[in-house]
């Protein structure tokens, strides 16, 4: 792997597992494959943020990707917020955590853009980044930008939900999704972008 150069503000993408990771891999590769090379270099370099339990984000990922970019690219292993089955009250511990970790990585790396489509490893990242901008310790260009999953039609996510709030973009799959979040501003409906 390519060392990373740390003065530059990365772009995070935060993978899930599963259809979450599918997902990111398409918009991974529709951010880098854009018609105008300089555009897509402007999301360089990318940061791939997953869970430390997660066994097959980064495999998906790579293969999904370009060899060159894949060489270019990190992935940042981080604790878990809430594994499926905890316990809610043990979850408070670790969500507490997974925030100290991610307020950590948001101050050394000032992420120009945080790219995420609902796993609960994104929350703490962008609770993390949005404070650290509130402060002024971000760059105020840097941006937010949730990707509701393309499962969810008739409701957000319970990431999506806590999100929405904070997030400079909240991209929604499905008319019906954004006819009932009208009244939000930062919610947007392309149609179908996966």
């Amino acid at each position: 792997m390519t060392t990373v150069n740390r003065s530059e503000n990365p772009t995070y993408v935060i993978l899930g597992s599963g259809g979450h990771t599918a997902e990111m891999c398409r918009l991974t590769q529709a951010l880098l494959q854009q018609e105008d090379a300089k555009q897509a270099g402007i999301y360089q370099p990318i940061r791939f943020i997953l869970a430390s339990s997660d066994t097959t984000s980064e495999r998906k990922l790579r293969e999904a990707l370009p060899v060159p970019v894949a060489d270019r690219s990190e992935f940042v292993r981080v604790p878990r917020s809430r594994s499926v089955g905890q316990s809610w009250f043990s979850s408070i511990f670790t969500t507490l955590w997974a925030l100290l970790w991610s307020y950590y990585l948001v101050l050394r790396d000032k992420p120009q853009l945080i790219l995420c489509n609902g796993p609960g490893t994104c929350v703490p990242f962008c609770y993390a980044a949005y404070l650290c901008r509130l402060l002024g310790l971000l760059p105020a260009r840097s941006r937010i930008v949730f990707v509701e999953s393309f499962c969810r039609v008739e409701s957000l996510s319970l990431s999506g939900r806590l999100l929405l709030p904070v997030a400079d973009l909240f991209v929604v799959h499905w008319p019906a999704l954004a006819t009932r979040y009208s009244h939000k501003r930062n919610l947007c409906y392309f149609g179908r972008i996966l």
